[in-house]
């Protein structure tokens, strides 16, 4: 069904015929197919056109759908169809970016929470090197050793503390 609205000017009844037209169609009423379409009327071919245009490639719609307005809003239709792939690409790569920065940024905060904990262990190691009188090693030469050696040494330095506190 299709109904056909036009402007009038209600003082004059003046019909305003080249101005606004709106037409409304109920798409469901319409059963058209591939076989059907080129004897359809200009109507059906624009609602074939409106229901069934995502079933096809451009090439076969513009088979199907030979005349030069339909041309253009296929060609339309292929040009809003790449603008939105654009954007889903575009939106895809700033997700990856920002899970790129977010990555970026909990390894940064781990570091700096596995940089403290260094610090922390070789501040006991130097405090108790320095109690024990031995030669307290450096920042350098501590970073320059494995964290089980390290591990090995605190371990030996607490127990060098304790033996010697009895």
């Amino acid at each position: 069904r299709h109904h056909r609205f036009q402007m009038v000017d209600l003082e004059s009844r003046r019909e305003l015929s080249d101005a606004i037209e709106v037409h409304t169609v109920e798409l469901p009423k319409y059963n058209l197919d591939e076989g059907t379409i080129s004897r359809a009327s200009k109507l059906d071919q624009w609602v074939f056109l409106l229901l069934r245009a995502h079933q096809y490639d451009s090439e076969r719609l513009k088979q199907l759908l030979p005349h030069a307005e339909f041309h253009q809003a296929i060609e339309t239709l292929e040009t809003i169809a790449a603008k939105t792939e654009d954007r889903q690409m575009y939106n895809q790569r700033e997700k990856a970016l920002r899970d790129y920065e977010w990555t970026l940024a909990g390894a940064l905060e781990k570091g700096r929470e596995e940089g403290r904990d260094a610090g922390i262990e070789f501040g006991k190691i130097q405090i108790l090197q320095e109690l024990l009188g031995d030669a307290v090693s450096t920042v350098s030469e501590l970073q320059a050793t494995s964290s089980a050696e390290l591990t090995n040494l605190l371990s030996s330095l607490q127990e060098r503390m304790r033996n010697r506190a009895k």
